[in-house]
């Protein structure tokens, strides 16, 4: 039998000493074992930059520190273990925010209303493509108010409910489907990305709905033209005022939005006077960023 160590008989400072030497997941174990050593692992002062959820078959929660992060498996678990281990996550960490929740296929086995309980807000909302729509449905019920929320499909059948969901004043959202010049017009996020391509005419018909104020919230729009719609022309910037900017405003902008050092980019303007720019890189597609310049 190996010998043991009677570390929890040592003054208060020198067992701190010992903790502050220890890895990450090895503190945390710990500060399961007693009350008094998680009172000592609460006192290192540890923090957790963000918390990540991920719900599927193998759920698990990644607690991301500054270096490193903890990954803490969670199978299997009852919604009753999994409130007491973000109870504990949030002691531990000093963490008040709320998480990043992502749902994957397997969730399925789980009460939305139970998870709401144990997980409460969310900070950003993922829902993969291959949720069933009805839960994906539940979910977005339940979690209805994230910061950010990334869609990978469209769960609705009616066009009014996945509006209803654009219309929401998010911090940002992405959408993995098809979208109409409609939807864009109504979005009321401040970051946008649109990942399914669309043509040039929808988003030439869009940035003239934006000249006379349409979309008032929106900073940072996101999306891919498809390279068949290109051959025609820059159809994008037919009937808008475009202004020429110099090299630098160029680089300052590439360098703020970390855009490539090949996105060549026009300037346009509301009727309000508040400038934009529309920043393209043609490949395989036309990537397009619309960045409004406040």
């Amino acid at each position: 039998m190996e010998p043991t160590f009677p570390l929890l008989r040592l003054p208060d400072n020198a067992i701190i000493k010992v903790f502050q030497n220890l890895p990450l997941g090895t503190l945390f174990f710990i500060s399961l074992v007693s009350s008094k050593t998680k009172k000592f692992v609460t006192s290192l002062g540890l923090r957790a930059d963000r918390v990540d959820i991920r719900i599927d078959r193998l759920s698990e929660v990644v607690v991301h520190t500054q270096v490193p992060y903890f990954n803490l498996p969670l199978l299997p678990f009852t919604l009753l273990e999994f409130k007491d281990w973000m109870n504990h996550i949030r002691t531990i960490f000093c963490y008040t925010s709320p998480p990043n929740v992502r749902f994957f296929q397997g969730c399925e086995r789980f009460n939305v209303q139970s998870l709401k309980d144990a997980i409460e807000n969310v900070n950003n909302l993922l829902l993969s493509r291959e949720l069933t729509n009805a839960f994906s449905r539940n979910v977005l019920k339940h979690f209805n108010i994230p910061n950010n929320l990334c869609l990978r499909k469209n769960p609705f059948e009616e066009v009014l409910e996945i509006q209803k969901i654009f219309l929401q004043n998010f911090e940002s959202i992405a959408f993995h489907d098809f979208f109409s010049l409609d939807d864009m017009l109504l979005v009321n996020s401040q970051k946008t990305i649109f990942t399914h391509p669309t043509t040039q005419k929808q988003f030439n018909q869009f940035i003239k709905h934006w000249t006379h104020g349409s979309n008032p919230r929106l900073q940072y729009l996101y999306l891919l033209i498809n390279k068949t719609d290109v051959v025609s022309g820059e159809v994008y910037l037919k009937g808008i005022r475009c202004m020429e900017m110099s090299e630098d405003a160029k680089r300052e902008i590439r360098q703020k939005h970390r855009l490539s050092v090949n996105a060549d980019m026009i300037q346009i303007r509301r009727k309000d006077g508040t400038p934009a720019v529309i920043a393209t890189k043609d490949e395989n597609i036309l990537y397009v960023r619309f960045i409004v310049l406040y």
